[in-house]
C-alpha cells in the first residue's frame, strides 16, 4: 500500500464508495424477497460468486448469508444486477439508474486499473471525481457512503492515507508472469493519449529482438514502456513471457528548483547486471544470468540507458538478445544492435488535457481558467513535452508569472539535452549543420549532396546523430518509394540555436546549392511520370540512389552534347555514391555505346544485370543494344522476349520484340505481336502510328521475302495489299507521320521492283491508282518518289504519271503530326516531330479560318510547317495540314 500514490488511494476511495453503496441497494431492495440467488438471472455468475464466497469462508453456507454473498460480486455487476431487477425499486430509482447506467460502465475499467495497480489513463480521475461530485443525498438511490467518503476527502485530501481497505478490493495480481514492474509515476493525471505508439511499441518488442524507445528528455519514454509492459503482462495467457524484469538507470530528475540527481538509480554496468541478478533470485554473475535467460522466456526493460551506454553494456545486450527481448529507454540509440521507435511530443488537445488534469487535480484556479487556445499556445512553447508542461505548472504553483517561466528554460534544455551533443564526433556536427541551415525536412540524398560529405561518412554520421534525440525522422507519404527525411527536434533548435548560431555566409551557399539539386529531382521525377522507357527515367528506391540520379542526369546532359568525358566522369560520381544502383550502369553502357566503346558497355550492361536480373527498363536497353549496335540478333530476341513477357500490353515493349522477329526474319510472329497489341490496348495516336507502321514494315518484308524467291507469289503479293490496306486505313484516321509515310513509299517501290512479269497487266492499274491516291504523302520524299515514277514507267512503259513530278512543290518544310492538349478549348496544340515537340498556335494554320475548323483537327494529324520564334522561344510557323 505504501507505494500507491494519493491519486490511486483517492480513485480507491470513491470508488469503493460507489461499489459498498451500490451492494447496499442490493441487500435493502432485493435480498428481502429471494431465499437464494435467482435474481441474478445469470447461472455463471452465480457460480462464479458462490466459488469466491466458499473459497474465503470453507464449510459456510451460502444460502444462509446472501448479505454476505454480495460482497464478492464485481462492480460491474452490482449495477448489473439492480437494473435487470428494476421492479423491485421505485419508479424514480429505477429512471435515475437507467440515467447513469453509462457512467457506471465507464467507470468499470477505472476500477479496474486501480486494483490492479495497472496504470491509469488521463481522465481516470476527473470522470470519477465529477461522477461522484454529481451525487447527493437525495438522489432515489441511496449514496451516503460515497457522499460521506468525498466530503472527508475535500476536507482533508490527506484521509485517504488512514483507509484500510479490505484484501478483496486490492486483488492480487492475477496474472501469471513474474514482474517487478514499478508502480507508474504518471497517476497524478494518468496516461494520456499515445495510442499508436502504445500499439506500435507492442508489436515491436513482440516481434524484435532488441526495441528502443528514443526521444527528448522528459518525452514521457518511460511512462510508454511502462504502460506497454503492463499492458503486455494483462495479455495473460497469450503472452510470450514468464518474466519482465524492469532496471532503471534515470539519474536526475527536473524540478522547480532545477535539476536533481537521483542517488539510487544503476549508474554503470555493474549496477545493471546487479539489479538484473536480484530480479532472478541469482548471483551477481554474468554467465548465471545469460543461463537463466535461455531457460525462461523474459522481456528485460532498461530505462535511460544512454547514462550508463558503456561497451559493456552493449556486449551484455549483444548476448542477451539471442536469449531474450529488450526493451531500452533512451536519449541516444545503439545503432545495429536495435529496432528504434522516436517518441515524439504530445498532441495539441492532448497537450491542454494534461495542463487541465494537473490543474484540476492541484485545483489550480489560474489554469482551469484559460481557454484551450492559450493552453495550446503554450504547450507550443513548451514542445508539446509532458515533462517540460509538468514543470511549467510545477513552478507557476511557485508563484512565477508563467511568461518568465516559458522565457527562462535553460534549466529544461539542459536537462533534455545533457551530455548529447558534446559527444558528437566533427562530421556528426558538421550534418546537424547541413540540416539546420535547410530549414526544412531533408532527405539523406540531400544530406549527401548539401554537405559534400562521402556517401558512406554521410551515412555513417546520420546513424550517429540518430542515435541521439538532436535529430528526428520521417516516412514521407504519397511518393511511389519509400522516402525518409531528417529534421531537428525542437528541443534540438532552441539548445542549439542558443549555444551555436550558424554563420550568415554558410546559409547563403546552403540555399544556392539546395535550389540546384531541387530543380534537378523534380525534373527527374517528371519524366519518370511521362515514360517509364525513356532513357532519362531514372528510378531510384533510396535517398543515396536519388542523388545518384541527379549526377545520372547531368552525365546524359554531357552526353548529348558530346562532352563524354565529363558524363563518364558523373557516372563515376553517381556510382561512388551507391555502386550497387543499377541506373549506374544503363546510363554509363548507354553513353560508351554512343561513344563507340561497345565491349565496356557490354560490361557495364551486364554488371547492371547482375544487380537488378529482371529489371524492365535495363533489359530493354540492353537488347536495344545487342540488336542495334552489336547486331548479335538471338541475343537481343532473348532479353526482348523477357521484357516482354513482363509486360505483353506496353506497346514499348511489343515493338521491341516485333522488331527482332523481324530482324530474325519470323515476320508472322512480329505481325501477330502488333496485333495483339492493337486488339488489347488503347494506344494513343503516337503508339498508334508506330504499331501500323511495324505491321506495315513486316508485311512488307514478308511480301518481299515471298516475291524474292517466288514460292508463293500470290501470298507475297497479299502481304503488300495489306500492308497497302493498313496505310489506307491511316490516312482515313488522319494518323500518318513522316516515318509511315517514307516506310508506305519504300514499301510501295518494292513492290513495284518484285513484282512477277506474269503479274504486271494485273497490278498496273492497280499500282497506278495506289499512287495517285497517296501522290500528298509520296510526295514527302523527292527521291523515293523520283525512283518509284522511274521504276513504274521502266516496268509497265507508262508515262501517265510523268505530271506528278512537275507537280512537286519541293521538300523544304518540315513535318510533323499534331499533338492536341486534354482542354480542347485551347487555341494552341504541339507538332511532335521524331526528335522534339514544337509549339504552334491556332493563327499559323495557313488552312484554318474558323473555330469549326479548329477543332476538327484531328490528335495525331500529319501537318508541314516552317521553324519560327515567338517569346516563348522556338515555335511552328505556316502550318499546313496535310490530307
Amino acid at each position: 500500500m505504501s507505494k500507491i500514490t494519493e491519486t490511486r488511494l483517492t480513485l480507491a476511495a470513491l470508488i469503493y464508495g460507489i461499489e459498498i453503496d451500490l451492494k447496499n441497494n442490493i441487500k435493502k431492495n432485493i435480498i428481502p424477497f429471494y431465499e437464494n440467488l435467482a435474481f441474478f438471472k445469470n447461472p455463471e455468475l452465480e457460480k462464479k460468486v458462490i466459488e469466491r464466497f466458499e473459497k474465503e469462508n470453507p464449510g459456510v453456507l451460502y444460502i444462509e448469508n446472501l448479505d454476505e454473498v454480495i460482497e464478492f460480486m464485481d462492480f460491474y455487476d452490482t449495477f448489473t444486477v439492480l437494473n435487470q431487477n428494476k421492479e423491485f425499486l421505485t419508479k424514480e430509482a429505477s429512471v435515475y439508474l437507467k440515467s447513469i447506467i453509462n457512467n457506471l460502465t465507464d467507470i468499470t475499467p477505472i476500477r479496474n486499473r486501480v486494483m490492479h495497480t495497472r496504470p491509469l489513463l488521463g481522465g481516470d480521475f476527473s470522470h470519477t471525481y465529477d461522477f461522484v461530485s454529481s451525487l447527493r443525498k437525495t438522489d432515489p438511490i441511496d449514496w451516503s457512503v460515497t457522499i460521506e467518503t468525498r466530503e472527508k476527502i475535500d476536507r482533508d485530501p490527506s484521509y485517504v492515507l488512514t483507509l484500510k481497505f479490505p484484501s478483496t478490493h486490492f486483488e492480487n495480481d492475477q496474472s501469471n508472469i513474474s514482474h517487478n514492474l514499478p508502480v507508474p509515476d504518471f497517476d497524478e493525471t494518468g496516461f494520456i493519449g499515445r495510442q499508436q505508439d502504445v500499439e506500435a511499441l507492442t508489436k515491436l518488442i513482440l516481434s524484435n529482438r532488441v526495441v528502443s524507445v528514443l526521444g527528448d528528455g522528459g518525452i514521457g519514454k518511460t511512462a510508454l514502456a511502462l504502460k506497454v509492459a503492463y499492458d503486455i503482462v494483462d495479455m495473460n495467457e497469450s503472452c510470450p513471457f514468464e518474466l519482465i524484469i524492469w532496471t532503471s538507470a534515470k539519474t536526475t530528475m527536473l524540478t522547480t528548483k532545477g535539476i536533481e540527481e537521483i542517488h539510487t538509480a544503476i549508474t554503470d554496468y555493474s549496477g545493471l547486471i546487479a539489479e538484473i541478478s536480484i530480479s532472478i533470485g541469482g548471483e551477481n554473475k554474468l554467465n548465471e544470468i545469460l543461463e537463466y535467460l535461455a531457460y525462461f522466456n523474459t522481456l528485460i526493460v532498461i530505462d535511460n540507458l544512454e547514462t550508463i551506454q558503456t561497451e559493456e553494456v552493449r556486449n551484455f545486450i549483444r548476448n542477451a538478445q539471442t536469449k531474450c527481448h529488450i526493451l531500452i529507454t533512451s536519449r541516444i540509440g545503439l545503432g545495429e544492435l536495435e529496432y528504434p521507435r522516436k517518441l515524439n511530443g504530445l498532441s495539441e488537445s492532448e497537450s491542454a488535457k494534461l495542463i487541465r488534469e494537473i490543474a484540476r487535480i492541484r485545483n489550480s484556479e489560474t489554469l482551469l481558467r484559460l481557454p484551450q487556445k492559450t493552453l495550446v499556445e503554450i504547450s507550443s512553447k513548451l514542445y508539446f513535452n509532458p515533462l517540460a508542461i509538468k514543470w511549467f505548472v510545477s513552478t507557476v504553483e511557485t508563484g512565477i508569472p508563467p511568461h518568465e517561466v516559458i522565457n527562462n528554460k535553460e534549466n529544461l534544455l539542459e536537462f533534455c539535452l545533457t551530455n548529447v551533443y558534446e559527444k558528437l564526433s566533427s562530421g556528426a556536427i558538421s550534418i546537424l549543420k547541413t540540416i539546420r541551415a535547410s530549414r526544412k525536412k531533408v532527405t539523406n540524398a540531400e544530406i549527401i549532396y548539401l554537405s559534400n560529405l562521402d556517401p558512406l561518412d554521410t551515412r555513417k554520421h546520420l546513424i550517429e546523430l540518430f542515435k541521439t534525440t538532436l535529430i528526428s525522422r520521417q516516412i514521407e507519404d504519397g511518393s511511389n518509394y519509400e522516402q525518409v527525411t531528417y529534421f531537428i527536434s525542437d528541443f534540438a533548435k532552441d539548445f542549439l540555436s542558443k549555444k551555436y548560431p550558424i554563420e550568415q555566409e554558410y546559409i547563403k551557399n546552403h540555399i544556392k546549392k539546395s535550389k540546384e539539386l531541387n530543380t534537378g529531382i523534380s525534373q527527374i521525377k517528371k519524366v519518370q511520370k511521362y515514360n517509364i522507357f525513356a532513357l532519362n527515367a531514372l528510378v531510384y528506391e533510396n535517398q543515396n540512389q536519388m542523388i545518384s540520379a541527379k549526377f545520372l542526369q547531368e552525365a546524359l546532359i554531357f552526353s548529348k552534347n558530346g562532352d563524354f568525358e565529363s558524363a563518364l566522369q558523373k557516372v563515376k560520381e553517381a556510382k561512388n555514391i551507391d555502386p550497387n544502383y543499377f541506373e549506374v550502369y544503363r546510363v554509363g553502357a548507354f553513353i560508351k555505346a554512343t561513344q563507340g566503346d561497345l565491349l565496356s558497355a557490354d560490361e557495364d550492361y551486364k554488371l547492371g544485370l547482375e544487380i537488378a536480373p529482371n529489371n524492365l527498363r535495363l533489359l530493354y536497353y540492353y537488347a536495344q543494344f545487342l540488336m542495334f549496335k552489336l547486331e548479335d540478333i538471338n541475343s537481343a530476341l532473348f532479353y526482348a522476349k523477357n521484357v516482354y513477357n513482363q509486360q505483353p500490353n506496353h506497346p514499348y515493349t511489343a515493338f521491341l520484340i516485333a522488331r527482332c522477329w523481324n530482324y530474325s526474319q519470323e515476320f508472322n510472329k512480329a505481325i501477330q505481336v502488333i496485333k495483339n497489341l492493337k486488339e488489347n490496348v488503347e494506344l494513343d495516336s503516337k503508339n498508334l502510328r508506330i504499331a501500323n507502321t511495324e505491321l506495315i514494315s513486316n508485311y512488307a518484308e514478308s511480301g518481299k521475302s515471298e516475291l524474292t524467291i517466288q514460292t508463293d507469289i500470290d501470298n507475297g503479293i497479299n502481304h503488300f495489299k495489306k500492308a497497302f490496306k493498313i496505310f489506307d486505313e491511316c490516312a482515313n484516321d488522319k494518323l500518318i507521320d513522316y516515318k509511315m509515310a517514307k516506310n508506305f513509299s519504300t514499301t510501295v517501290l518494292s513492290f513495284i521492283k518484285l513484282l512477277p512479269v506474269v503479274k504486271i497487266s494485273e497490278y498496273k492499274e492497280f499500282i497506278k491508282e495506289l499512287i495517285r491516291k497517296n501522290e500528298t504523302y509520296i510526295n514527302l520524299n523527292v527521291q523515293l518518289k523520283e525512283k518509284i515514277i522511274s521504276l513504274y514507267q521502266d516496268k509497265f512503259s507508262d508515262n501517265d504519271l510523268n505530271n506528278l513530278i512537275k507537280n512537286y512543290e519541293g521538300n523544304e518544310k518540315l513535318i510533323g503530326n499534331v499533338i492536341k492538349p486534354k482542354n480542347n478549348k485551347n487555341n494552341y496544340v504541339f507538332i511532335e516531330t521524331p526528335n522534339e515537340r514544337i509549339f504552334a498556335h491556332r493563327y499559323d494554320f495557313i488552312d484554318i479560318t474558323t473555330w469549326t475548323e479548329w477543332k476538327n483537327v484531328v490528335n495525331g494529324q500529319m501537318v508541314s510547317f516552317e521553324l519560327g520564334e515567338n517569346r516563348g522561344g522556338k515555335c511552328a510557323k505556316s502550318v499546313k495540314i496535310i490530307a
